[in-house]
């Protein structure tokens, strides 16, 4: 159930993103499932049940669907499982995916005992296989990842026979996940302070808040807004402008727990700090360090002339994220940081909803 919100949006993506049929099993019964795009954008979804001439598991000493020794001409990793989803087969690149020394018996082991294994000889006992890897393997066709110690994954496509012998081929893709992860990276920073940008606090407030909404945790949020800058560009110029933001961007990001609260640049001279499980206390406490902080930095190292930048900040407290909706918290944190810019600047507000 932690992990539920993720389940049901693969799901989703799974159908989506469907280009050839799959096969799945659902209480004992095996559906195939077909999917044929419409001209006007619908989508055609054709359901089709197997028949099942024999549920018991072939003997692995005479399985003969397929000659085993051909197995090791595939260049990917290869993998047969039976209709329990038992291991009778794989090739010597499978084990070179998964860890597995030549002359370690895998045979009626599963594919999640396989993944486990390789997270408790890397020593993460304690780590717990996600049971979506198990849950995919019930889609034949649909392709899924696996992820494995050291920042490793691989990709898994299946085929089912109509006796339920499964076929499923395993290839590397790590290069390919940290590229991606990479270019994610990039696409959520701010390119001038290396914060995380508004995209990326807009994901994170939705994912803090559904999370505090479930525990019934309290949530707050920070809006703070550089005073004055306009006229700290028009003096001194952009490249001092920007020398400010970074700055201030440095102080607000050594304010906050560093594994817990999200840091961002919310845009303009403004930026955000959300602080999951934070209460009215907490947040003003944040907020007075990152005032105090303004007050100390030298900012007459960016220019002469400078002697100081401050900063007025919003702040809005909510003891239980179920008491109120994401736009009203947003709100309430602008309409805190109104008031603090309107009673003279150089302060923070507080509203407690």
């Amino acid at each position: 159930m932690l992990n539920i919100e993720r389940y049901i949006d693969e799901g989703v993506d799974r159908h989506r993103n469907q280009t050839r049929p799959f096969v799945f099993t659902h209480n004992g019964r095996r559906l195939r499932v077909a999917s044929l795009q419409t001209p006007d954008g619908g989508r055609i979804r054709i359901w089709h049940e197997l028949s099942d001439d024999n549920n018991h598991a072939p003997d692995p000493a005479v399985w003969n669907e397929f000659p085993i020794d051909l197995l090791d001409y595939i260049a990917d990793g290869a993998m047969v499982l039976d209709q329990n989803d038992k291991i009778i087969a794989v090739n010597s690149e499978f084990r070179a995916l998964y860890d597995i020394a030549p002359g370690e018996p895998i045979i009626g082991l599963t594919l999640v005992d396989i993944v486990k294994r390789a997270w408790a000889k890397a020593g993460s006992l304690s780590r717990v296989v996600d049971a979506s890897v198990l849950d995919n393997i019930r889609f034949a066709g649909a392709p899924f990842e696996v992820e494995l110690p050291g920042g490793r994954w691989r990709r898994v496509i299946a085929r089912r026979t109509a006796s339920g012998i499964g076929y499923f081929t395993h290839s590397d893709i790590s290069v390919l996940k940290r590229a991606l992860a990479d270019l994610a990276a990039m696409a959520a920073t701010d390119g001038l302070t290396g914060l995380p940008n508004r995209r990326r606090f807009d994901a994170g407030l939705e994912e803090a808040w559904q999370r505090c909404r479930r525990e019934g945790a309290a949530i707050s949020l920070l809006l703070i807004d550089i005073d004055h800058f306009k006229s700290v560009n028009d003096r001194f110029g952009h490249v001092v402008g920007d020398n400010c933001l970074r700055r201030t961007a440095t102080i607000v990001h050594e304010a906050v727990r560093q594994s817990i609260d999200l840091a961002a640049r919310f845009g303009g001279e403004e930026f955000a700090v959300l602080l999951p499980d934070a209460t009215a206390e907490g947040a003003v406490a944040v907020g007075r360090r990152i005032r105090a902080s303004m007050a100390r930095e030298p900012w007459s190292e960016i220019h002469p002339y400078l002697t100081s930048v401050t900063a007025s900040i919003g702040i809005c407290a909510a003891r239980n994220a179920a008491d109120l909706t994401v736009a009203d918290f947003m709100r309430h944190t602008d309409e805190a940081l109104y008031r603090a810019k309107n009673s003279g600047r150089d302060r923070l507000e507080l509203h407690v909803a």
